[in-house]
């Protein structure tokens, strides 16, 4: 009760006597009174420009602010080129080459940015500078991969166009260099911010990057750490794919507890929730009749995250083990019930890579089935604690025989208790607070006390644990091996940012990409990203290695996947034509949404 309340007062000083949710016209058609919609969300880092410790709700604003780079998404899952771009041509640079390597976009004349700057092909030399400038950017703890396959950038300012020259074209080109992730900076503003402070542009930035300028539907009006941003429609947005523009005046994006959300949006004070996938509260809004809903399987899914250089989880056989440890039958029945769908590697069933010819989108196909599960189920469809033990010793006693490297820290006493170091294996686990309760539910004493393996589960805000995740503590204050959180696939999914060995920072000295911190396959991993999109060949060759890649993640466990999702998107019936799915997220559905 005291946390509704709370609630509430909140809401009252954010936006003066009440919510006035009208469609904010008359009759006459003149506007009349101005609407706010408000979505809960779990907490935000304040990072609201890409490269630096994004969370997925820091994402959400950045696709508000900007809505993507020279290309953004369509609802089907496609990639066009941005309203601000006039067109956009890719060719050969030599006729030998295998795929176009030369990607020419020229910008539409009298583009600006929401706050009135010029918004031309300046503007994104400046920004693909900014991100290839990797020596000031990692010195401020951000990353960009940028570098790596753009060989140079040429700008023609008479014709108001920029030339990127590739040096090998990927198959993900598309996503990985030129939609959201490189959204194009203001350089009037930041120029005139480094003039005055004297501070590098990446310097300057990172101390502004709570207060972004874009070109997307919306622009920031006020941002209050841990508790809300609350953004205005930009008059000067060009429209979506479809020439669609913002209608709803004001968005607030909330923090709530999670434990509260879904009374605060059955009683209204919230508008909207997304990616619901517990089963109680899915039920719950199902009840309601002022909400409506949308239904998708999630592009993505639950995990821990390991530190795979960092203590006994250094040792594939101690990760395997806890893997039969976690009981995630348990665990997936107690955190989302009937909803949630099992997964054992970085994949969804909304990605066409998993799934053969005859086989449906959706379901669970060959390959899916071809995968290791760390669960061993009995023949009554129940985990079966026996054979996942067995399994489990099986794996720390092949580990005690070897004492080569790290495995010499790994011992069994005469007592058959696995040694780390002297000490029985105890893994310090990271977590956020709605995860505690299921985590502790099924990693109970008497489970620690038979599999060997023993846990700590300390529960903080995201936005700590995201820093402990990255790296961007000091390394004295190192101290957990595996981390709880969510992750998304995108429109087209490279693995390579995520999981290259390259990709590692020394820890406490700048935020690593690759939250697993382990060395992949990098020749893989660089067949799959630059496989020929030109041709069919590319294609059947980006699926194949791809699939080698899930398999080598799948063995070697630098994850282990705990769920996906049946989502549900839910929201007021008083608002319309808010169509989210798997592809086409809230930020770029509420455009097209209003009041009725």
């Amino acid at each position: 009760m005291k946390k509704t309340i709370f609630g509430i007062l909140i809401l009252l000083l954010m936006i003066g006597c009440g919510k006035e949710k009208k469609n904010g016209t008359s009759e006459n058609g003149k506007k009349t009174k101005e609407n706010t919609f408000i979505m809960g969300s779990a907490n935000f880092n304040g990072d609201f420009y890409y490269g630096w410790t994004n969370s997925a709700y820091d994402g959400y604003i950045r696709k508000l602010i900007w809505g993507g780079g020279l290309l953004s998404p369509t609802d089907k899952g496609e990639l066009v080129i941005a309203s601000f771009v006039e067109k956009k041509e890719t060719y050969k640079s030599d006729p030998k080459k295998k795929s176009d390597d030369v990607w020419k976009f020229e910008i539409k004349n009298g583009m600006t940015f929401s706050n009135g700057d010029p918004l031309t092909a300046k503007d994104v030399k400046f920004t693909y500078d900014f991100y290839m400038d990797k020596e000031a950017l990692n010195a401020t703890g951000g990353t960009s991969g940028l570098s790596e396959y753009i060989d140079r950038v040429e700008l023609d300012e008479a014709k108001n166009s920029v030339t990127f020259y590739l040096k090998n074209p990927m198959y993900t080109v598309g996503s990985s260099i030129f939609f959201e992730n490189q959204s194009i900076l203001d350089s009037t503003m930041i120029l005139a911010g480094v003039e005055k402070t004297g501070l590098s542009p990446q310097q300057w930035v990172k101390a502004n990057i709570s207060t972004p300028i874009g070109y997307g539907p919306y622009k920031i009006e006020k941002y209050v750490e841990s508790q809300y941003v609350k953004l205005g429609i930009n008059e000067n947005y060009q429209g979506n794919f479809e020439g669609d523009k913002a209608s709803i005046d004001y968005l607030i994006i909330q923090n709530i507890p999670s434990e509260t959300q879904i009374t605060q949006l059955i009683t209204g004070e919230v508008d909207g929730l997304v990616n619901l996938g517990n089963e109680e509260d899915i039920e719950a809004i199902l009840a309601t009749p002022t909400l409506s809903t949308n239904n998708y399987l999630r592009n993505g899914g639950g995990q821990f995250t390991f530190h795979t250089d960092f203590g006994p989880m250094q040792l594939p056989e101690v990760r395997k083990a806890f893997a039969y440890e976690f009981n995630r039958v348990k665990f997936r029945d107690i955190f989302l019930g009937k909803y949630a769908i099992s997964s054992n590697a970085p994949y969804s069933r909304n990605l066409w890579m998993m799934y053969d010819k005859g086989e449906n989108l959706g379901t669970e196909g060959k390959f899916e089935k071809s995968l290791t599960n760390y669960d061993i189920i009995n023949a009554d469809g129940n985990w079966d604690k026996e054979a996942n033990l067995r399994i489990a010793h099986k794996l720390l006693d092949q580990a005690a025989t070897r004492t080569d490297e790290a495995y010499a820290k790994l011992t069994k006493d005469g007592n058959g208790a696995y040694l780390w170091d002297g000490k029985q294996i105890t893994l310090n686990i990271a977590t956020t607070p709605v995860w505690v309760d299921s985590l502790n539910l099924t990693l109970t004493k008497n489970i620690q006390d038979e599999f060997g393996i023993f846990v700590n589960i300390d529960s903080m805000d995201w936005s700590v644990l995201s820093k402990n995740l990255d790296g961007v503590i000091p390394l004295s204050e190192r101290k957990y091996h595996a981390f709880t959180l969510g992750d998304s696939y995108g429109i087209q999914y490279d693995p390579y940012p995520s999981w290259s060995g390259t990709r590692v920072l020394p820890y406490g000295k700048g935020a690593s990409t690759n939250g697993s911190r382990y060395r992949s396959n990098e020749e893989l991993l660089n067949s799959i990203r630059f496989s020929n999109p030109s041709t069919t060949e590319g294609k059947t060759m980006y699926k194949a290695n791809w699939r080698k890649w899930i398999v080598e993640v799948n063995h070697s466990l630098p994850i282990l996947p705990l769920y996906s999702n049946n989502f549900y998107d839910a929201y007021t019936n008083k608002v319309v034509d808010f169509k989210t799915n798997a592809l086409w997220e809230w930020p770029y559905a509420i455009v097209k949404a209003k009041f009725k």
